[in-house]
């Protein structure tokens, strides 16, 4: 690595605590959307953490079909998630093909790791000021995981470029089979940004953060080996800007 390398990996991971460290001290607006030394730094700018047993159930299925890992490293107003809701319909309507011979696997890391965790995660910790989402609505930080759900008919809660269908909340794909992970270096970064700004231990939070992850999420050890783990079971690769 140059001295400018390491240089612009600072600054980066600098502002990436200062971001998370929002909770009680203001908000900082994260990028919409991450260049590719910035992912690298992300991916790299994790602090000691417990780790976690892998569990490879969420490969399973992949042979065979028609499976997509999407990568994503930002939540950019849910626009990611409406790739993932075209790719699910577009099978089922085109081809008339369905889970579970099409299949989307959700890799959640960096600034998409708070979607991870329930509203009253978001309402305590400021989980949209640290992470940059805002409300469709109010247009100030979202104080609730506004990715989990939105009524029928209605569109997601996330402020955006455009709107977003509701049915592109993870609620509504998850029930078309789609399945989430999150890394759980990213976790270990969060939560230690989060004990530093709350005073508070860090195993503490873990502990409750994990108490109110959203349901059917699987914690995987690093998003780097799970990208590469996919990929090795025969699914294909999308980054999701």
């Amino acid at each position: 690595m140059t001295g400018s390398q390491a240089h612009n990996r600072r600054e980066f991971v600098g502002r990436l605590a200062t971001t998370a460290v929002a909770v009680g001290i203001g908000a900082v607006a994260a990028p919409a959307v991450l260049d590719a030394e910035e992912i690298k730094a992300m991916r790299a700018a994790t602090g000691p953490g417990p780790s976690v047993k892998p569990d490879t159930s969420w490969l399973q299925g992949i042979k065979g079909n028609h499976a997509q890992i999407f990568d994503m490293p930002a939540p950019n107003g849910g626009l990611p998630l409406l790739h993932v809701r075209n790719y699910m319909h577009t099978y089922r309507t085109a081809f008339e093909m369905t889970y579970p011979h099409v299949l989307a696997i959700v890799g959640m890391y960096g600034f998409t790791t708070p979607m991870a965790f329930n509203d009253a995660m978001w309402a305590k910790y400021r989980l949209g000021a640290a992470s940059g989402v805002n409300d469709r609505v109010t247009k100030a930080a979202a104080t609730r995981n506004v990715f989990v759900s939105a009524p029928e008919g209605e569109f997601l809660g996330a402020e955006a470029r455009i709107d977003i269908p509701g049915d592109s909340s993870m609620t509504a794909l998850q029930a078309l089979g789609t399945r989430f992970i999150v890394c759980n270096n990213a976790f270990n970064f969060w939560v230690g940004r989060l004990a530093e700004a709350t005073n508070r231990p860090a195993a503490e939070i873990r502990s409750e953060l994990e108490a109110n992850m959203v349901p059917r999420i699987t914690i995987v050890p690093a998003m780097v080996i799970a990208m590469n783990q996919a990929q090795a079971e025969g699914a294909s690769y999308m980054y999701l800007a």
